[in-house]
């Protein structure tokens, strides 16, 4: 790093390290002022981690710094700077750690909170026991036994590190900064803050008694907030809380109050704020992954659908085009002939382009544009897929209806999706057992007065009882090679048209697709 930055840098840092070390000189105890609740830790170990252990000496020398200017130095400027390299040096080594953790200095999952956690946790024990083994042999604890110094020392460092840290990290963070902007800009930040203030008042000045046995109040404003906006919200609730805490802890009037426990019960509301936002945040990313993995798995799904309404209008285009060329290299009566094949190969390109148009609005939207099916157009389609999906295999179709029915309104080629992953399963079912003779009967039925019944069943060994509960749900597959999304696009699909898609209850596989029609035919 260059000189120039290093030192810029340095200047900057050490006021705030100062600033924050006096902000929080509250309740001090011993000869050496032990405070009980210290973030400047969380600065100087945030900017080890991002700016690089480099700046340990910069670091090092605003502990040093500080505590002369805050504490006056009580201990003398020997101790005083044996100290500074006492905490430099943990702060540096929690700093590293943190670094094999957070590689890229953000924390996004559970796993990595928990690792940040227990190395705050375990770094700030190890460290107060040197720091405090170092001022009992120099005798600046006095009277105060040094499991109390330790774990007021502890306490301290542990809790301002977990309520800092992270909210600095986020704010390194352009993607946390970003949603900080978008968590403040929405109208139930306002309420949320709003509630959160007024609990913290209640907990310390509005209810009589010991505000530690009110403290819990402060729980139900921070579940709000971390369960509508994540990690976010509950970094920014529980710097609140602390920062709250600590100014009403500064007013003469509250300044009996047991300070050891209320840290204890700030950093249980912490790790609860954190682990509930990180929790949340992770169930977004889950949803959202699952949300993309369905596109992909639809993509896949329809490619069948595509390629077969694709190929018949590039089919017709192509024998259209051959026929023209022969009419132009023979002559004749081309003239005449010519606008006739020219007017059909555009209506076969506008009927790819409808196509391609309805493929592209239903992947960004999940639009459908509802036609007029008649049930013995859809059993033709039905025929014609399961040829393609049986091609030598020992297994017969049969698709009839028993009564006249009204058209269905539906999207074709969606639907044509889904008669393709149900037959798809019929004629895999069927092969898979082995059987010599298999079918598959497709029907139609009326299902009240504005919806038809289709029912696709075949001779296989049907599906088991217990898998019939998670047999929509995405990646449950029965298939060796199956991805499981078949079926949760169907039912998307289905469901897009106000329908429904269940098994039917049979010893064999059978499916019931529950879709609109049109009655005014």
């Amino acid at each position: 790093m260059p000189v120039t930055r290093y030192l810029r840098d340095a200047l900057i840092f050490a006021p705030c390290y100062i600033a924050l070390d006096w902000a929080s000189y509250i309740d001090p105890i011993g000869l050496f002022n032990i405070t009980p609740w210290n973030p400047q830790p969380g600065l100087a170990i945030v900017w080890l981690m991002l700016g690089g252990l480099g700046n340990i000496v910069a670091v090092t020398i605003s502990i040093v710094v500080s505590e002369i200017l805050v504490r006056n130095a009580p201990g003398g400027y020997g101790v005083t700077l044996m100290m500074g390299l006492i905490l430099g040096g943990g702060y540096a080594l929690i700093a590293w750690a943190l670094r094999k953790v957070l590689q890229d200095g953000v924390l996004r999952t559970i796993p990595q909170l928990t690792s940040f956690v227990a190395i705050i946790f375990a770094g700030t024990a190890v460290l107060s026991a040197a720091f405090i083994g170092l001022l009992q042999i120099s005798g600046m604890i006095g009277d105060t036994p040094f499991m109390a110094a330790w774990t007021r020392f502890w306490t301290g460092d542990a809790v301002g590190i977990l309520v800092t840290a992270p909210l600095l990290l986020a704010a390194a963070d352009p993607q946390r900064r970003s949603g900080f902007a978008a968590f403040a800009r929405r109208p139930e930040a306002f309420l949320q803050l709003i509630a959160l203030c007024g609990t913290l008042w209640l907990v310390f000045k509005g209810l009589d008694g010991d505000p530690a046995t009110h403290f819990y109040l402060l729980f139900l404003p921070l579940i709000w907030i971390a369960i509508r906006s994540g990690m976010n919200g509950a970094i920014a609730a529980t710097a609140i809380v602390q920062l709250g805490a600590v100014l009403i802890i500064h007013d003469d009037a509250v300044s009996s109050l047991p300070l050891i426990e209320l840290q204890a019960l700030v950093a249980t509301l912490t790790l609860t704020g954190l682990f509930l936002g990180m929790m949340v945040d992770e169930r977004g990313r889950a949803e959202e992954n699952l949300r993309h993995s369905l596109r992909l798995a639809a993509a896949g799904e329809m490619a069948g659908a595509i390629a077969h309404e694709i190929n018949q209008p590039l089919t017709a285009l192509i024998n259209y085009g051959r026929s023209a060329t022969i009419l132009i290299t023979q002559g004749g009566d081309a003239e005449s002939r010519l606008p006739g094949i020219l007017e059909k190969m555009l209506r076969e390109a506008e009927r790819a382009a409808d196509t391609v148009k309805r493929l592209r609005d239903f992947f960004r939207a999940g639009t459908t544009k509802l036609e007029k099916v008649g049930i013995d157009e859809l059993f033709a389609t039905a025929r014609r897929i399961s040829g393609q999906l049986i091609g030598e295999l020992p297994v017969t179709v049969r698709a009839e209806s028993p009564e006249r029915l009204p058209p269905l309104l539906i999207d074709r080629l969606q639907i044509e999706v889904v008669l393709r992953n149900l037959l798809s399963n019929a004629v895999e079912s069927i092969s898979m057992s082995g059987e010599n003779n298999g079918r598959i009967d497709i029907s139609a039925e009326a299902h009240g007065p504005q919806q038809i019944c289709l029912v696709v069943k075949d001779s296989g060994p049907g599906i088991p009882e217990k898998q019939r509960h998670e047999l929509f749900k995405p990646f449950a597959s029965g298939k060796p090679s199956g991805m499981g999304m078949g079926l949760t696009v169907s039912q998307a699909i289905v469901e897009a048209h106000g329908g429904t898609i269940r098994v039917g209850a049979s010893g064999h596989g059978e499916f019931h697709v529950i879709l609109p029609c049109d009655q005014k035919t």
